[in-house]
């Protein structure tokens, strides 16, 4: 009887922090926090980046500068070296209320401004943690619903990056299944917006290849991308020594 009663008033105790816990600020700050898509426009070369964070634009703007102070990331943190982090406008795109749809608009960002192949993302975006959809390919309907790219991978024996290129639309299946970000019923294959076929010349117009997309032509001539897409855009008359048109 003595052990029920402590068990007991341990239990009321419990809920009763556990509510207060609920209802203070910090926390319900927490439960409430909002992710948001946000830009950095490089004023100087009109150049810009696309990122989500749960925190303020302030405080990503900090830990981008302290990356590009330690000579650390990628395209983004090395043009905040040479320029500096007040050579960008920093602006807010939108919001999202989890994680999935902060995921998918900074993908839509991204492709919104070109900002893969004309800027400073080095990827596709929606690299946060988020849900993973597993379709059937003979009709399209769902199989299974996955909390996290690393859990899809570890169903069906393969690397993150197999099922992540699937979901982003640059291969179309990956062991034999559709995969997606977004649940949809049937699901359909997305085309993938953010490739254009680019065409390189020689300067006196000969035409000498044609390449998948701008990252490809770089990939392969060696020639900035970003460079690529200014051509392709007309504000310059050539890169690396050709002109590059988009077909």
């Amino acid at each position: 009887m003595f052990l029920y009663l402590l068990f007991f008033i341990s239990a009321e105790i419990f809920f009763i922090s556990f509510t207060k816990l609920l209802t203070q600020p910090s926390f319900l700050k927490i439960r409430n926090m909002k992710g948001i898509i946000y830009k950095a426009n490089n004023k100087k070369t009109g150049e810009s980046y696309v990122g989500s964070t749960s925190k303020s634009i302030k405080e990503r703007k900090k830990d981008h500068k302290q990356k590009a102070n330690k000579g650390i990331g990628g395209y983004f943190q090395e043009a905040i070296g040479t320029y500096g982090s007040e050579a960008f406008i920093w602006e807010q795109l939108d919001t999202a209320s989890n994680a999935n749809e902060l995921a998918q608009k900074e993908k839509e960002y991204i492709i919104k401004y070109d900002s893969k192949e004309s800027g400073y993302n080095s990827d596709n975006g929606g690299g946060i943690k988020k849900n993973v959809y597993q379709y059937n390919i003979e009709d399209g309907l769902l199989i299974e619903e996955y909390d996290s790219l690393e859990s899809a991978a570890n169903a069906i024996n393969v690397g993150k990056t197999a099922i992540s290129n699937t979901c982003l639309g640059h291969n179309r299946t990956c062991k034999g299944f559709y995969w997606s970000y977004i649940l949809t019923e049937p699901f359909v294959i997305e085309t993938d917006l953010r490739k254009k076929k680019v065409i390189q010349f020689d300067l006196e117009g000969n035409k000498l290849a044609i390449f998948s997309s701008v990252a490809e032509a770089s990939r392969q001539t060696g020639v900035s991308k970003t460079c690529i897409s200014r051509v392709c855009r007309g504000e310059r008359n050539c890169a690396g020594g050709f002109r590059w048109s988009y077909k």
